[in-house]
């Protein structure tokens, strides 16, 4: 028996097969992103898999979202690091060069289309400063923080017990 995750992650692969089944996100799994546990591709997906599940509560909340968009442009949101220039520059200019290099790719690799680009360009808001001009790009900024928050998350929950684990070493 599947749960919603399943679904949600099927549906994802169903929207983003060409994405998913790239040389370009290939590569994307070999970039390390947020943790070294973790890599652009997987946090892409889970972004992709967490902005479907907000598109739908939002489509059951009465907001019309295009699931197709906000799927594809999670899946392409961090792509620009697969570039080794922008993935070898300091973080700051990271941040801010990696929505212009993803909106690049995303064109010219995949035919986004504006609503998707407009969602990749933005999608580090409010660093950006410009916020999304559609639903789906809130969508994906949305999902992006929850995503990165998670990730975090279990950076500190790693760091905590090994910190831990050592000092119960010295003790015992």
């Amino acid at each position: 028996m599947s749960d919603g995750r399943d679904i949600l992650t099927n549906d994802v692969l169903t929207v983003g097969e060409d994405i998913v089944s790239s040389e370009r996100f290939a590569k994307a799994r070999l970039v390390v992103h947020h943790n070294k546990s973790h890599n652009i591709a997987a946090h892409c997906m889970s972004c992709a898999v967490c902005a479907l599940r907000i598109a739908r509560w939002l489509a059951r909340h009465g907001v019309s979202v295009n699931e197709r968009d906000a799927v594809r442009a999670a899946l392409l949101h961090d792509i620009g690091m697969t570039e080794d220039k922008v993935f070898r520059s300091p973080s700051p200019v990271k941040a801010r060069s990696h929505p212009r290099e993803g909106e690049r790719i995303a064109r010219e690799e995949y035919g986004a289309n504006d609503v998707q680009l407009d969602a990749i360009r933005h999608h580090m808001w409010p660093l950006c400063l410009v916020p999304p001009k559609s639903v789906e790009g809130w969508v994906v900024v949305a999902a992006d923080k929850h995503c990165s928050t998670q990730e975090a998350i279990a950076i500190v929950r790693s760091v905590t017990h090994a910190r831990l684990g050592a000092r119960g070493k010295r003790e015992g």
